[in-house]
């Protein structure tokens, strides 16, 4: 397994962390907003292990709440960069060594890329995006015999240090989202790796993404009226 994150310092944490649980991991740090990085991710990998079977697209980054006319330009350019190219880039640079392990390529998504949310524009825009690059991927590769697959998160355990974004682009910790209970990151992790063994395309995991898929798809009306009456009580 190759684990991959910006901060060398955390990554090597995490490393041991998962090296001690008995599996073999190696760490590769790299900004997979940037194309010759997730270049060097991918050999690394090969280096390591000499064949690649599943690839996971995870980095995310977020924004506090703010209206598209309160974000500045460059924040949401960000946004799409890692979430959306930080998607993209891996995925090619993989795909060779994918074709020839007929392996697995998964994207996490969020329940917003189910349904736009107020005051999210910028997340909402680019965890749809990866909807339309999963299904064309799924096209294009399945009868190469590369599997596809895209999960829909809700609320999960994040990282006590995880930041999100403001509206003029300062880093800033992330604060409590709701009362609902997150769902613990071992249980999500679980569901991811059950996605690849049975090669299922869409999940969409935890009951209140459940919940908003299901309602959105027969009563989207309905969906409209709650999310814009949430956000005018803000």
């Amino acid at each position: 397994m190759v684990i991959n994150g910006r901060n060398p310092e955390r990554l090597e944490a995490a490393r041991s962390e998962l090296s001690q649980e008995g599996l073999t991991v190696t760490a590769h740090a790299a900004d997979v907003a940037e194309a010759e990085q997730c270049r060097a991710l991918v050999r690394h990998a090969i280096d390591a292990f000499g064949r690649l079977d599943v690839l996971v697209n995870n980095a995310g980054l977020s924004t506090e709440e703010a209206l598209l006319q309160e974000i500045q330009p460059q924040v949401f350019q960000q946004i799409l960069s890692v979430n959306v190219l930080g998607s993209v880039y891996p995925t090619h640079f993989a795909l060779p060594h994918l074709l020839k392990s007929r392996g697995h390529v998964l994207f996490i998504s969020s329940a917003a890329g189910l349904r736009g949310l107020p005051g999210h524009s910028p997340y909402c825009t680019s965890k749809m995006a990866l909807t339309a690059l999963a299904e064309s991927l799924r096209l294009e590769l399945r009868p190469q015999g590369v599997e596809v697959g895209i999960a829909y998160l809700g609320f999960t355990e994040n990282d006590p240090q995880k930041k999100v974004l403001r509206a003029d682009g300062q880093p800033v910790p992330l604060r409590p989202r709701s009362p609902i209970p997150p769902e613990p990151v071992d249980r999500v992790a679980r569901r991811i790796v059950r996605m690849t063994e049975t090669g299922r395309f869409k999940a969409v995991f935890s009951p209140l993404a459940r919940l908003l898929h299901l309602t959105n798809r027969f009563l989207p009306g309905m969906v409209s009226w709650i999310l814009a009456r949430k956000h005018s009580d803000h």
